[in-house]
């Protein structure tokens, strides 16, 4: 197992995104080796349906802010327009509701679950962010995730994602594709909810190795999206919040600017699912590898942070283009984003050699983003002929 240095952890969230994005460097190049030549069992394809994930969300989810900027083309954050802030749940609340789960299942054996909450709590506390075919990062926010969701925040009018099928691939090894913390989804959803009509059906699918990520921070995420945006105002305005349960304490409501608490009611869920029908917009979740998932051809296709390893290029580019429809011939009516960092220090990996497999692929890489300072990071718009 290894460990990256460049993880957004919540103590690290600030409104300066320079000061989060600063600094990559891997540790422990040898354990990666020593993994790689190891066999891995994979575990198989699942859907996890919404019911599901709004049944295990805990009562309160605790969350922070997170600034994403507009992006200019030049890696700088444009001066003439206000980023935009997310709540993302706190890293610590996950950590608290896997105990409480570790509790219930010491006590009740039999517990149905979807997952182990033993082995997430252990990932949780360790220092390693990677083991590949155990736990694959999701947890925590991998800057070029947030880097990602500012250059579709940059797009502007340019970007239109109703009637869209989209799909979310974020930081896994091995190709065990994956969304992580969903940052990019979560400024989709958002938008997507910040309108005043839906005319269309929009699908957005978002996939993580590990059906825990899903449950702990992927879907809470995007709950919270929908909570902070528009389609929620006649919710927040309806529903009082919750009694404090100290006479001193004063209950504060949902707000993206700062800290706080977000109490989940039924009446919050039934208005979640009652946005999610009158905006016709579809939710999808999927755990296990990404070698048994069904591609079908997406509208709009993000990844970040994939291409650290040389040997994971080639699986790479094969989903890639079946998640376009390249081989079907769609031509480009497709958007098909990769964030990376130029080099991976101690692997190998970049975007150079990236780029030179597209080109053998018979592909195009075009650099829409890009930042020179310390380690450069660059979002790229691949496409085929």
């Amino acid at each position: 197992m290894f460990k990256f240095d460049f993880a957004l952890d919540d103590g690290d969230v600030d409104l300066d995104i320079s000061s989060q994005l600063a600094g990559t460097h891997i540790k422990s190049a040898s354990d990666l080796t020593d993994v790689s030549s190891s066999k891995i069992n994979e575990d198989p394809f699942a859907e996890i349906t919404l019911d599901q994930l709004l049944e295990r969300l805990p009562n309160v989810l605790s969350y922070s802010p997170l600034v994403i900027p507009v992006l200019a083309k030049d890696g700088t954050a444009s001066g003439t327009a206000q980023g935009v802030t997310l709540a993302r749940r706190d890293l610590f609340d996950a950590r608290f509701q896997l105990i409480a789960q570790e509790s219930t299942e010491h006590s009740a054996s039999n517990a149905p679950s979807s997952s182990s909450s033993s082995d997430a709590l252990a990932f949780v506390e360790a220092p390693s962010d990677l083991v590949p075919g155990v736990y694959e990062g999701g947890l925590k926010t991998w800057e070029c995730s947030v880097d990602l969701a500012g250059y579709l925040s940059g797009l502007g009018t340019k970007l239109d994602v109703h009637g869209k099928r989209i799909i979310e691939y974020h930081s896994q090894i091995e190709l065990k594709i994956g969304c992580g913390t969903a940052v990019p989804s979560m400024f989709l959803l958002r938008e997507l909810f910040s309108t005043s009509s839906a005319e269309v059906e929009t699908e957005i699918h978002v996939q993580d190795y590990n059906a825990s990520v899903l449950e702990l921070v992927s879907f809470p995420n995007l709950l919270l999206s929908w909570y902070i945006s528009p389609a929620a105002a006649s919710f927040r305005a309806s529903e009082p919040p919750p009694e404090a349960e100290d006479d001193s304490e004063t209950p504060v409501e949902a707000s993206p600017n700062g800290p706080g608490d977000l109490f989940l009611t039924p009446g919050l869920k039934s208005a979640f699912l009652a946005s999610l029908e009158a905006y016709k917009i579809h939710l999808r979740f999927f755990s296990g590898s990404w070698r048994s998932f069904p591609v079908a051809p997406y509208d709009i296709v993000l990844t970040s942070e994939t291409i650290y390893r040389s040997e994971s290029l080639s699986p790479l580019l094969a989903l890639l283009k079946g998640a376009v429809g390249e081989e079907k011939g769609r031509g480009k009516h497709y958007l098909c984003l990769v964030a990376a960092k130029v080099l991976y220090f101690g692997v190998g990996g970049g975007v150079e050699e990236f780029a030179a497999r597209v080109k053998d692929e018979g592909g195009t890489v075009d650099n829409v983003w890009e930042v020179a300072a310390g380690v450069g990071r660059r979002v790229m718009s691949i496409s085929w002929e």
